[in-house]
């Protein structure tokens, strides 16, 4: 999907990555990331593991719970709430309820053979090897770049509270990183794999459509059915309809509480925040998810513009479309970066290199702001983060209205 010309160019735009500010860039990625995501592994080993506490009041707390119902034998029981409470044992007022597929839950039970400490220990430093080996492909050899991305604050969030996001990042980066080399079954493979978590996905198949990619079209389809269907073999039929009440329930919850949650990004956490009524934001949110899709589907179909821009313009799209988009999720971001700089959308300028900033640091600005409290948390998610997904999107639009008027070639 790129040929040579186009894929050097892209490479040449990261050299100013290449020299001592891309290494002092590189250090301070390292730096402030590692020193937050020390301290929560720090303090899981030092005040974990015994019965009045054994897990930290963050998100892997219900991994963990529920991966120990897995190895039990019990896996529908990570659908009970006071189950999943009485395991862990950390803020069991809070509802934090189990959301994901069979699949997924076949994949993290190993985790409940370790200690809470021990298992988050090895989630995190899996999740940064996988962001390392995924972003490599599109580096183009510069290290410091790559340091810098592989550590980008963007993950805090993520890596803080152990949530899953890097995991699915680093497959779709794979799948990317598959389909610019015309592995179309490869990168089908892949993306079959990225429904453990299937929310954040929902632009895949317009960019796929768009692109004409038939092989990997059936094969995400083959391997999404195999994903869902074999671990219903292990857990039963009967799993599907309590993840469906579970989403139900949860969807319920956060309609009516949005406008409260200052660790949201998108366009209906800042509608709700505006003041407009949790309902009618939904339905513009819905708008909105429709506008992204149609983009997507515009920008993988033209033959004018560069396969990163494509790609550029997809991720954001995933950020603006999705309805339920907490400041984890927004590790997408440190990507948009990437590829906006190897699209030459993003230029070595001052204010070009700002955006840049601004995408590479992402929701950690929220994750920081958490222990600093420097300034209300709902100015950085909704307020700052929506609006710079919307320039970059606006940024590939343009790009692609541009392109149009120039004969076509080959990407």
């Amino acid at each position: 999907m790129q040929d040579a010309a186009s894929r050097q160019a892209a490479d040449a735009r990261l050299a100013v990555f290449a020299g001592r500010g891309g290494f002092w860039f590189a250090a301070v990625s390292v730096l402030l990331t590692m020193t937050f995501v020390l301290a929560v592994l720090t303090s899981a080993l030092t005040t974990t593991g015994t019965p009045e506490q054994p897990a930290l009041a963050i998100d892997f707390k219900v991994f963990w719970a529920a991966a120990q119902l897995a190895l039990s034998g019990d896996g529908l029981a990570a659908f009970d709430q006071d189950q999943l409470n009485a395991l862990h044992a950390t803020k069991t007022d809070a509802r934090m309820p189990w959301l994901y597929p069979p699949g997924y839950l076949l994949l993290i039970a190993p985790l409940g053979a370790f200690s809470f400490a021990h298992a988050l220990i090895l989630s995190t430093a899996l999740s940064l090897i996988c962001m390392a080996l995924a972003f490599r492909p599109f580096v183009a050899g510069v290290t410091p770049l790559w340091m810098a991305l592989t550590f980008a604050p963007a993950f805090l969030p993520a890596l803080m509270i152990g949530q899953n996001s890097l995991f699915w990042m680093a497959g779709l980066l794979a799948a990317l990183a598959a389909l610019r080399a015309q592995r179309w079954v490869l990168a089908g493979i892949c993306i079959g794999c990225l429904t453990l978590k299937p929310q954040l996905g929902l632009m895949i198949p317009f960019a796929l459509l768009g692109a004409g990619a038939w092989r990997s079209i059936v094969a995400a389809a083959v391997t999404a059915a195999l994903v869902a269907g074999l671990p219903t073999l292990v857990y039963g039929t009967g799993y599907w309809p309590l993840l469906a009440q579970a989403i139900a329930e949860q969807g319920a919850v956060m309609l009516q509480s949005i406008a409260g949650v200052e660790l949201m990004v998108g366009p209906l956490s800042l509608l709700t925040m505006s003041g407009v009524e949790p309902r009618l934001a939904l339905r513009l949110q819905w708008a909105i998810t429709a506008a992204c899709a149609v983009c997507v589907l515009l920008l993988w179909r033209s033959r004018n513009i560069s396969f990163d821009a494509k790609v550029a313009g997809l991720l954001t799209a995933m950020l603006l479309s999705s309805v339920y988009m907490w400041y984890y999720e927004a590790a997408l971001m440190a990507g948009i970066a990437l590829f906006l700089m190897r699209a030459g959308l993003l230029k070595a300028a001052p204010l070009p290199l700002a955006v840049f900033v601004a995408l590479w640091l992402g929701g950690g600005l929220l994750a920081m702001n958490v222990f600093l409290k420097l300034v209300d948390q709902s100015l950085l998610g909704a307020v700052v983060l929506t609006p710079l997904l919307g320039v970059c999107l606006i940024l590939c639009l343009a790009h692609l209205a541009s392109a149009r008027r120039a004969p076509a070639r080959p990407v």
